[in-house]
């Protein structure tokens, strides 16, 4: 038995290339695992989903699948397949304890080429891709988020340092990141990567300025 990882579209706004095999494997299971179902079930069916296909919601309370989802698929040994709302998921997304599930299961875990909004910002930031880390995202509390900026800003001096921020509050962090981190560091910016409006802008944090991001998926790298 397999589960699928299948790469979602960063950005549904123009045109995108899907990896051929995307659309067979989308035709061919019946159980897909995904965070919310009511933003995943419209693109595949147009890809050629059934409509009977059952769609099993990630619970963030339990930060987890439910357990009648894990025992209506691997208890039945159904091929499933694991999607994100964008990008790959288990990269920055959930999917890490379904694919250990898998694996405990005998699975085949079977990852499949596509976006990953992680690697297009560390590929085009121009820091350094040997080594680097992502944090996910910086916490709200403020006293928290200051201890948390300033180790970044601290790690950064030897490794490129990656961090994602909600729409509504990536405006705030790049505000942050201006005002506190070294001017000896370099800051990438990494938004709405693949659609028209988005952009990657990589310069010294002494040449930054504030400014209002549009409210769409970003991605800050910090590094020399």
């Amino acid at each position: 038995m397999r589960l699928y990882i299948l790469p979602m579209p960063l950005s549904r706004e123009t045109p995108y290339w899907i990896y051929p095999y995307w659309k067979e494997v989308a035709q061919e299971v019946q159980s897909f695992f995904v965070e919310r179902a009511a933003r995943i079930r419209p693109f595949l069916e147009r890809m050629g989903a059934s409509p009977k296909a059952c769609f099993y919601e990630y619970n963030p309370s339990l930060k987890d699948w439910d357990m009648h989802a894990y025992e209506a698929v691997f208890r039945e040994k159904k091929e499933a397949a694991l999607l994100s709302e964008g990008g790959l998921a288990g990269v920055g997304d959930p999917g890490s304890s379904l694919v250990r599930r898998a694996h405990a299961e005998n699975y085949q875990v079977i990852p499949l080429a596509g976006p990953s909004s992680l690697t297009l910002a560390l590929a085009a930031s121009g820091l350094c891709g040997q080594k680097f880390i992502f944090w996910g995202y910086p916490p709200i509390e403020k006293r928290e988020r200051k201890r948390f900026l300033q180790q970044i800003f601290s790690q950064a001096q030897t490794m490129t340092q990656i961090m994602m921020e909600t729409p509504a509050r990536s405006t705030a962090l790049l505000k942050e990141i201006i005002e506190a981190a070294p001017h000896t560091l370099y800051l990438c910016v990494a938004h709405h990567l693949t659609s028209p409006q988005g952009f990657v802008r990589t310069q010294p944090i002494s040449l930054w300025q504030p400014m209002t991001l549009p409210k769409a998926p970003t991605l800050f790298l910090l590094g020399k």
